[in-house]
């Protein structure tokens, strides 16, 4: 069981335990049993909680199906619960505190499953980074140092996509300089380096997230128990400025080209929405921010497409019909990734969001994938985001010439072609000193209601809009755009040109 973070990530109570008058409960995101995931997947034959306290306490081990709870064990000591004993109904199982005497210290508690059915594993973590040195040595030195505390099996593999970092002085920790190749290739590069050894799993994680251990423990706990060892397991995202709330918990890509992301925007210090993510899904990819796969896929030869950015973790799931599921208290922190937008993002979800639906759609046809580059098009057109306009067309354009084009550029130069329509984002305090204007969120053009048409038609120098929730309409006769990014504080500016569709007009 899980107390707190110890300051490395958002310092969030209600994701570990509940307190409520002299009772504190543990069915929180980090601290639930998933009884039925256990009883799906795993061989257990019971779960013991011990706890080790000053003072006097009454422990009851609760079981939970969405709406009725049941006390399975109850006393002064260690609950332990039978596995038989588990409702089938039961989504999860938590441990509950209640308080006897004037004063209870809890000094740990920790959970221990029993089974006959146990194996031994040996984790291959690749980490992949591009000139972000401080995340990466943080996040492998902290999973490193934990992991030999913790005296668990495996490997940190560190591909530096930059060539900036120095070697590690910790025999747990492999750094494999490599070029840039983006995510995908530096991702390939781990999974190549790690066919090599005699691991059971692989596991990508991104550098710059923030997580708990516990994470990591809850995982290889899992995976010493599972019955069938082709299952992987994806680590849900939360966000990182919002850490109770999760990005998603896995994901289905239909044959049609449509993407469900399960479990967006749940809070999950809620007990309903842990109850969501309990349900089994149909889930048929996870993201690469924190993946877990058993290592037979590559020794089987089996690796990234050279995608650089987006759908590789997609189109790698779909290939090697990966089985997936996802367990609460398995994840990271992550920041959101508009932080992240821009043009060059447009070329790449373009592109490989058709060659991902050619190889693995049978409902995806080439007039839909021209009406989809179309559609893309005309919006960031009445947007008077040109440049993106253009990426968009090129990421078409790379699209039409197949994967063995991919496999015959230069990465790094082709995104370095790519990133010259990328627009520059400006501090607000730099284009009040450009333009003599300055962005405020006050100022923000709203997007006009039913019988804001004329409003919208009214010719304006200039408008400020949220460049992430904008709405076309709020573009119409305004000469120029600030595109504002509220919580960094910036913007880029654009400037409407009605003959020209794929360059932005100079100042």
């Amino acid at each position: 069981m899980y107390f707190r973070t110890e300051g490395f990530t958002a310092d969030d109570g209600i994701l570990y335990a509940k307190a409520s008058g002299a009772k504190v409960s543990f069915d929180t995101y980090f601290n639930l049993v998933p009884v039925r995931k256990f009883k799906k997947y795993c061989n257990l034959s019971s779960i013991t909680f011990e706890i080790s306290a000053d003072g006097e306490y009454l422990a009851e081990a609760v079981t939970y199906d969405g709406g009725n709870e049941e006390v399975l064990a109850s006393g002064t000591g260690s609950p332990i619960v039978h596995m038989s004993d588990v409702p089938d109904s039961a989504l999860y199982l938590y441990l509950r505190i209640t308080v006897l005497s004037e004063r209870l210290t809890i000094n740990n508690i920790s959970a221990y499953a029993d089974s006959a059915d146990t194996r031994e594993i040996n984790p291959a973590i690749v980490i992949c980074t591009y000139q972000r040195e401080e995340y990466a040595i943080k996040n492998a030195v902290f999973l490193a140092e934990s992991m030999n505390a913790d005296n668990a099996n495996g490997q940190i593999i560190v591909v530096d996509n930059g060539r900036t970092l120095k070697d590690f002085d910790n025999t747990r920790i492999t750094l494999l300089p490599n070029d840039n190749t983006g995510g995908s290739g530096g991702f390939k590069r781990g999974m190549e380096y790690a066919a090599q050894g005699d691991f059971t799993h692989v596991i990508l994680m991104d550098d710059d997230v923030s997580f708990e251990y516990v994470s990591f423990q809850k995982l290889f706990g899992f995976l010493r128990l599972v019955r069938d060892e082709t299952i992987s397991i994806s680590g849900t995202m939360l966000y990182l400025d919002k850490p109770t709330v999760q990005f998603e918990a896995g994901g289905h890509f239909s044959q049609s080209g449509e993407q469900i992301g399960f479990g967006h925007f749940l809070d999950l210090s809620e007990t309903e929405n842990l109850i969501e993510n309990e349900q089994d899904k149909d889930i048929n990819y996870g993201g690469w921010w924190f993946m877990c796969m058993p290592s037979k896929y590559i020794y089987e030869g089996n690796f990234p497409l050279p995608f650089f950015l987006k759908y590789d973790d997609v189109e790698y799931a779909l290939r090697c019909k990966l089985k997936i599921i996802t367990l609460n208290g398995v994840g990271v922190w992550h920041k959101k990734f508009e932080d992240k937008y821009n043009s060059y993002c447009e070329y790449y979800s373009t592109r490989n969001y058709l060659l991902l639906c050619k190889l693995h759609c049978n409902e995806f046809s080439e007039k839909q994938a021209r009406k989809f580059v179309k559609t893309r098009i005309k919006a960031k057109n009445k947007r008077q985001q040109y440049q993106m306009a253009e990426a968009i067309k090129k990421g078409y354009s790379d699209y039409l010439k197949g994967v063995e084009y991919l496999n015959g550029i230069n990465a790094q130069e082709n995104h370095n072609e790519i990133c010259k329509l990328n627009y520059k984002y400006m501090t607000y305090d730099e284009i009040e000193q450009k333009y003599g204007v300055k962005p405020l969120r006050d100022h923000f053009y709203a997007p006009p209601g039913r019988r804001g048409l004329l409003q919208a038609l009214i010719p304006k120098r200039y408008v400020f809009t949220d460049c992430f929730y904008d709405k076309p309409i709020q573009y119409l006769a305004a000469r120029a755009a600030f595109h504002c990014d509220g919580e960094r504080n910036c913007a880029y500016v654009t400037t409407r040109d009605p003959h020209n569709k794929f360059q932005e007009r100079k100042r």
